[in-house]
């Protein structure tokens, strides 16, 4: 499996879950936002893929390389004794996957707190992150749950001081 295709999957199913809880009213109906959220979430996914390089141009990610931390390279993925692919290697690409677009919000986040200019105060005090967290989630309660998983995503990709905290998503 590539990275692009497990960044996909993994975006559409996040956008089937929670648009099925919700609905979109247009034209004196109403639909499933599911229809809606599965599509935009296999873009984001497909967007997340696209690798930023020095000079601003987008190349792909490509595939999990045999040296990566799954060893989930397509060729060199060992297989079953009925010719499938192993089932954990496809699941551990659903795992990176999800740690990705979780430490792609994590690193909005940083971003938003750069172009505000107080990222310099979070790098030097960090519990201001939690602090952060608790002050938002007094006004939206779900947002902690979300902050939490997109720090752990984050911390998948070794987030650091050095790093101003941002995920190296590679």
């Amino acid at each position: 499996m590539t990275k692009t295709s497990a960044l996909i999957l993994v975006g559409a199913i996040v956008g089937l879950v929670l648009g099925s809880s919700m609905g979109i009213a247009v034209g004196g109906t109403a639909y499933n936002a599911m229809y809606f959220l599965a599509p935009t979430g296999a873009f984001i996914g497909w967007l997340v893929s696209r690798d930023k390089d020095a000079d601003g141009r987008t190349s792909d990610v490509g595939t999990f390389s045999s040296n990566s931390e799954f060893g989930l390279d397509e060729d060199s993925a060992p297989k079953s004794p009925d010719n499938k692919p192993d089932e954990k290697n496809f699941f551990m690409g659903l795992f990176w996957a999800a740690a990705a677009l979780l430490a792609t919000l994590w690193n909005f986040q940083i971003d938003l707190l750069e172009r505000v200019g107080v990222l310099n105060s979070f790098v030097q005090r960090p519990l201001y992150f939690l602090a952060l967290c608790i002050c938002i989630s007094l006004f939206f309660p779900p947002f902690i749950g979300l902050y939490i998983l997109a720090w752990l995503g984050a911390h998948q990709f070794g987030i650091s001081e050095t790093s101003k905290y941002r995920a190296d998503i590679n």
